[in-house]
């Protein structure tokens, strides 16, 4: 076949090959709207910038908020620690900042600390419970950090010389349930009778 058969047509070679609009840095493609390619350069930065906003705004909407005794809520990054509760958006949990104890002291058993969290009186409030472990897992702990492994800015002044009760009985056996250490991180079970403190919690906003 000759070299001229080659050759498309001119309708063709059009089609095949869009014209290239050179301008200092920017090239736009021509179709057949010339402002396509234009309009098509322009949207993505705009497109790329609001996908962002909505992920930096959806983050900011789920970041953990402090809760101060008169009911007003700051941001997580306030350096406040007088705070008396958090708040988790991402869950609808909000967790008492204070530890359940009994004048400074674990309480005598997991039942015990399960009846201080039930007796709760906090922001207006009276149906806290003691946490569950998934409370616990998910928003106390923080094993970035050590002794304790909690957020200090969160979770300031927890006493860390006894374990953390749960709410969550062993699925093994009644008497027993889960406990957590807030010094190391670690999740446990122990028999009910053991001591312990506890943190309280409730749904938000509920």
């Amino acid at each position: 076949m000759s070299e001229a058969n080659h050759t498309l047509p001119l309708h063709e070679a059009k089609a095949a090959t869009p014209f290239i609009h050179v301008a200092g840095d920017l090239i736009v493609r021509l179709d057949s709207n010339p402002l396509s390619g234009l309009a098509g350069f322009l949207a993505a930065p705009l497109a790329s910038a609001i996908a962002v906003a909505d992920r930096s705004a959806a983050k900011d909407d789920a970041a953990p908020r402090k809760i101060l005794a008169d009911g007003n809520e700051v941001p997580a990054s306030d350096p406040r620690t007088d705070h008396v509760a958090v708040l988790f958006p991402d869950t609808g949990w909000i967790v008492a900042v204070k530890s359940l104890a009994a004048n400074g002291r674990p309480f005598k058993s997991q039942q015990a600390t399960e009846e201080a969290g039930k007796t709760l009186q906090l922001l207006g409030y009276n149906d806290w419970q003691l946490a569950p472990d998934t409370v616990y897992e998910r928003h106390v702990i923080d094993r970035c950090y050590h002794e304790p492994a909690v957020d200090k800015n969160l979770f300031p002044d927890l006493p860390t010389d006894d374990w953390y009760w749960t709410s969550t009985v062993a699925p093994w056996s009644s008497a027993s349930a889960f406990d957590v250490s807030l010094r190391y991180g670690l999740v446990h079970s122990f028999h009910r009778s053991y001591s312990g403190f506890g943190l309280a919690c409730r749904r938000a906003r509920q």
